[in-house]
């Protein structure tokens, strides 16, 4: 977990001036949106469609599902939002996948409507286009909701693979508020500063905790209640106690959960081999459209499986999360889709309306 990838040290340039934070869930939504540019463009060309489309069509999508994948985080994250600036805090990760794919949808048909059906460019083309960059773009979103510390799973087995998130990560919170683990790897006597008790293996009791150990200073500040413990994303906490009439000064430790899935790396490594299938699938498709209907029928299965290893969502219908429920619904509507491309021409024939371009705005046929 890394929300902030690095800074910008404009304070080498002037003293009262803020090095400006760079943050890995924008980051990678950045590096999401170039990498997708340039996928597309270069299936644009084997396609015969017009590259220089892309770079428009991709703003329109990700604004638009950007917009669409944070409506439905705050919708279903409402009771976490007091007011209007929360909601529009997006470095701090919180956009619903599902929700960006509907809003990316809707940019994608107002583009067309604005631009690709004056060209003559079919849906079932663009499609395959947008289909791999999609698997692409979702790959490298789930780096950064790692980079954040969102979309966590569900306590792991001993011989799983696990990924421990630091306080005050959200699954850190979710693992303390179930009771799962202590906050700090220590237990403190009722409301009072003195050690009750010391995880064993924690990080707490690598750095010397004692049982008896009265905490007087919290990373160099007095502390005089337990919420002084609680410190800001990736800051350690260093502890001196009393112990035995005298103050220790313990090496520096930071508290983490315990061992999650991680779901995140699982959904990166996924949309990667996707993203590879649909890729080489390509040259060999015989109707325009496949690529799209093997994406929802993919990741719809793969998004309802993680989703069973994910911790984050409560179940909204059926026992199943938002995102099962959907993914249920993008299974459907893949296979329809499918019998519908299947029963399309074959590639390389055209029906007569494809034929004939589409209709100018004076009535006539035209020609492209």
């Amino acid at each position: 977990m890394q929300p902030v990838l690095f800074r910008i040290p404009l304070s080498w340039l002037n003293e009262g001036w803020p090095d400006v934070p760079l943050y890995g869930y924008g980051m990678m939504l950045f590096a999401a949106f170039l990498g997708c540019v340039w996928l597309s463009r270069r299936l644009c060309r084997g396609e015969g469609i017009d590259p220089d489309l892309i770079p428009d069509l991709a703003i329109w999508l990700f604004v638009s599902g950007i917009a669409g994948g944070r409506i439905v985080y705050v919708i279903q994250y409402r009771h976490t939002f007091f007011d209007f600036w929360q909601m529009i805090k997006l470095w701090d990760g919180g956009l619903v996948l599902y929700g960006a794919l509907f809003g990316g949808t809707a940019g994608y048909f107002g583009y067309y409507w604005f631009a690709l059906r004056k060209r003559g460019i079919t849906h079932w083309k663009m499609f395959d286009v947008m289909a791999p960059s999609i698997a692409l773009g979702v790959a490298l979103g789930r780096i950064g909701c790692l980079c954040t510390g969102c979309c966590y799973g569900n306590v792991a087995c001993g011989s799983q693979p696990a990924i421990h998130f630091p306080m005050p990560s959200a699954g850190w919170a979710k693992m303390t508020e179930r009771g799962y683990q202590t906050p700090f790897g220590f237990l403190l006597k009722g409301r009072t500063l003195i050690v009750e008790a010391v995880e064993p293996g924690s990080q707490a009791q690598d750095a010397g905790l004692q049982v008896y150990d009265e905490i007087t200073r919290v990373n160099d500040k007095v502390a005089v209640r337990q919420d002084d413990l609680v410190q800001p994303k990736n800051e350690p906490l260093q502890l001196t106690v009393d112990r035995n009439g005298g103050a220790t000064t313990l090496p520096a430790f930071t508290p983490t959960s315990i061992g999650l899935h991680p779901t995140q790396i699982y959904e990166t490594i996924s949309m990667c081999l996707l993203l590879f299938f649909l890729l080489s699938y390509h040259p060999y498709r015989r109707h325009d459209g496949e690529l799209l209907v093997l994406l929802m029928l993919c990741y719809g299965v793969h998004r309802f499986l993680n989703e069973m290893l994910r911790t984050d969502t409560d179940p909204v219908a059926f026992g199943l999360t938002l995102s099962q429920n959907i993914s249920i619904v993008i299974l459907i509507a893949g296979a329809i889709l499918g019998v519908v491309v299947w029963r399309r021409p074959l590639r390389g024939e055209t029906t007569n309306s494809e034929a004939a371009g589409p209709i100018s705005t004076s009535g006539e046929i035209g020609a492209s």
